[in-house]
């Protein structure tokens, strides 16, 4: 039994390292990306089940994350469309792994003309198991978001 857990938690391990966690669907130059900054940010939740401090946590990681690494001339809209906002279940963790989870599109929309600059679809995943994943996992919502914000500076941005 416990053999069969552990081939499909490889199993799923592999599968999810193929996955590319930030896809362009219209991707800016990095010239651009370094002339942007983020005047507002918009969030349209979408996802089902999102805990209750889900949305205000991304919201604020956004703001803090995207104030350091745009800091161009250019402002732009943020809008973010959630689409999967899942935290781990401590049971599941315990038991054979869990993760946490924000998948979400991503515009920037030109403030001066509404245009569509750039677009992407970020999803971050962080997974862990047993007692060191309950400690990777404590963070909650405040944790998840926090590496969403750090993938869309490093991606979207091209910041770390």
């Amino acid at each position: 039994m416990s053999s069969r857990i552990t081939a499909a938690l490889a199993a799923a391990l592999v599968v999810c390292a193929c996955a590319e966690p930030v896809k362009p669907i219209k991707a800016w130059n990095p010239a651009t990306a370094a002339a942007a900054s983020v005047g507002t940010i918009t969030i349209e939740n979408r996802a089902a089940n999102v805990p209750a401090d889900g949305i205000e946590a991304l919201q604020k990681a956004l703001e803090q994350q995207t104030a350091q690494c745009a800091k161009g001339s250019t402002k732009y809209d943020m809008q973010v469309r959630v689409d999967n906002f899942k935290l781990a279940n401590t049971g599941m963790v315990m038991l054979i792994g869990d993760n946490h989870e924000i998948a979400a599109q991503v515009k920037l929309v030109n403030a001066e003309n509404n245009g569509v600059a750039a677009e992407y679809y970020v999803q971050e995943t962080t997974s862990g198991g047993g007692l060191i994943g309950l400690a990777k996992l404590s963070g909650g919502s405040r944790a998840i978001s926090g590496d969403f914000a750090s993938s869309v500076c490093a991606k979207v941005f091209g910041k770390k």
